[in-house]
This record gives structure tokens, C-alpha cells and sequence, in this order.
């Protein structure tokens, strides 16, 4: 039944896309007026306080954050071919039609295939809030309940990631086009989603869901493996969303986390993929943090391309 609603979902997606179009000519049909003012834009923007899109028209820039966290901010400028306030995400310039209700649309110019924003709606949100963390707070060691680690070090732009079956190195970037902070990763971007509270983070591709299959950056992050600190596991739960049962959340206490359409709750109370029965590394406390230099030794942490 999920993998059904998948299918009909994204259908109905494509259907619904298709029929609003993405080209400049959008701006004059009926109903649409196209945003000439960027101070017009300025403030908090949000699709039911989930997705969330800010503007200062004074700074120059924006800032995005997905509903699961991945997001960060972008150059938001004046059009000097077009006159029209514009900004740079993922790729791709996007300038904004206002329909008669006071909705915001993201209007994509040209064709792409990553995340888009692309007729998204938004309203003015004044209760909505994006939280930022410079980057340096991402520094040090973080690991997740099945003992997978990551440490960075945003002074040199580069992460040490290792578990009982890996240990690898990379860089990581940030392209300032509102996808946020990222770890190269053998040719893909795992994104990084914050918590809220900046001491946890999960990794996802530009969509949510599982990152990889063989569990690889999958699970929640905690700042130097000190899962007491950072979570309240007497409340802790898996759940489903409330809008769509097909959407699985985590909740560790403190900060909320999604899964995605493709987990199922066991009568354990954990969360299990559906296509392989790998469990999402969340929900419980090890007994004791791994410790990488069991199996990498003493200078694991010492691998950096300097």
C-alpha cells in the first residue's frame, strides 16, 4: 500500500507541475502578479510552519529549511536584466509570482532535476522561525546508536567518518545556494539536518529517506556520543505523521527527526525499513559509545589531508 501511494503521489506531482509550468510566461497569466519589490519579500515565509523561507532584502540574502532539516541560506538579489527579485537554489534562479489569496510561489527558471522549490506555497508566517548555527559548531565528534562516527573539522572543510566496518575521510562545502552544509561523499552530498537545539543532526540526500542502504550515515548524530545529554528517552517515540500515516517521525525528547514513507513501526516500538528490516539506528541507548580505536587505533582521528 505504501509503495502505491508513493507511485500516486509523485504521479499526481509530476501532473500538477506539468500543468502550472516553470517559464518566465507563468508571470502573466491569470490570478499571478509577479513580485517586483524585494523589501516586499522581507520576513518569514512557511507552507503550515514546515517548510520555511526567509528573506532580508537589507543583507542580501535567504534563508530555506525543508520540513526534515535540510536547508541553509543563498544570495537574494535584484534582477538587473529583469527588475525582478531573484534568488540562486540548488541550481537554478527562481524569481516569485504572488497569487490573489496572498500566496507566495517560487517560480523556477529553467529545467532541473534536484530538489526543487518550484510552486511550492508559502504564506506569511510571523510565528515561524529558522533556526542557524555557524559552522563551527559542527566541529568534534558525533555518533549515532549503532556507534557510526563522524568527526569534522570546518577549519580545514573536511570529516573523518568511520564504524566497525569503514573508516574514511572527505572534505565537505557549503554552496551558499540554500541546501546548507554538506560531506562529499563518494561522488553523492549527504546534507546535514539539524536539531534544533544544534547537538544532534541526521544526513540526507537532497529528498528524504534513507540515505543509503547498507545503513551508511543513516540514524541520528549525537554531539560526542553523549546520547544522556542530548535526548529524554522516557519520551521518546517513533510515530506517524499526522497528516499521512505513510510518513514515519522520530522523536528523541527533545528534537524531532522524519524518517520518510519507507520505515514501519515494530511492536518493539523501533523502526525498521521496509525493504531490507535494517532497523533506523534511534530509539535506544548503547550500552557503552563505540570507540574507533579498537578497531582503527590510536591516531584514527589523526587522518587529515592537510
Amino acid at each position: 500500500m505504501k509503495k502505491l501511494f508513493a507511485l500516486v503521489w509523485t504521479l499526481f506531482m509530476c501532473l500538477s507541475l506539468a500543468a502550472c509550468g516553470n517559464t518566465e510566461s507563468d508571470d502573466t497569466q491569470s490570478g499571478y502578479e509577479t513580485v517586483m519589490d524585494m523589501e516586499f519579500l522581507d520576513g518569514m515565509w512557511s507552507i503550515d510552519g514546515t517548510a520555511k523561507l526567509y528573506f532580508d532584502s537589507t543583507e542580501g540574502f535567504y534563508a530555506y529549511r525543508t520540513r526534515w532539516g535540510l536547508g541553509g541560506r543563498g544570495e537574494f538579489e535584484l534582477s538587473e536584466a529583469s527588475g525582478r527579485p531573484m534568488i540562486f537554489f540548488n541550481g537554478l534562479l527562481y524569481n516569485f509570482l504572488l497569487r490573489d489569496d496572498g500566496v507566495l510561489l517560487p517560480n523556477r527558471n529553467g529545467e532541473g532535476s534536484g530538489l526543487t522549490i518550484h510552486r511550492n506555497t508559502f504564506l506569511h508566517d510571523d510565528e515561524a522561525e529558522i533556526v542557524e548555527w555557524d559552522i563551527s559548531n559542527w566541529d568534534g565528534m558525533w555518533q549515532n546508536a549503532l556507534g557510526e562516527t563522524i568527526v569534522i573539522n570546518s577549519s580545514l572543510m573536511q570529516y573523518i567518518a568511520c564504524s566497525p566496518d569503514y573508516s574514511m575521510s572527505g572534505t565537505m562545502n557549503d554552496e551558499g545556494e540554500g541546501m546548507g552544509l554538506y560531506l562529499y561523499d563518494n561522488g553523492t552530498r549527504a546534507y546535514l539536518c539539524p536539531g534544533d537545539d544544534g547537538n544532534s543532526f541526521t544526513l540526507s540526500a537532497e529528498r528524504f529517506g534513507r540515505y543509503g542502504d547498507d545503513q551508511h550515515f543513516d540514524g541520528v548524530f549525537y554531539r560526542n556520543a553523549d546520547f544522556y545529554a542530548y535526548t529524554d528517552m522516557e519520551n521518546a517515540e517513533f510515530y506517524e505523521d499526522e497528516y499521512s500515516t505513510f510518513y514515519i517521525w522520530y522523536y528523541d525528547g527533545v528534537n524531532r527527526y522524519l524518517l520518510g514513507n519507507d520505515y514501519t513501526i515494530g511492536e518493539d516500538g523501533l523502526a525498521y525499513h521496509d525493504e531490507d528490516g535494517l532497523i533506523y539506528p534511534a530509539g535506544w541507548i548503547p550500552e557503552e559509545p563505540y570507540d574507533p580505536a579498537v578497531d582503527w587505533g590510536a591516531n584514527w582521528m589523526d587522518s587529515w589531508d592537510i
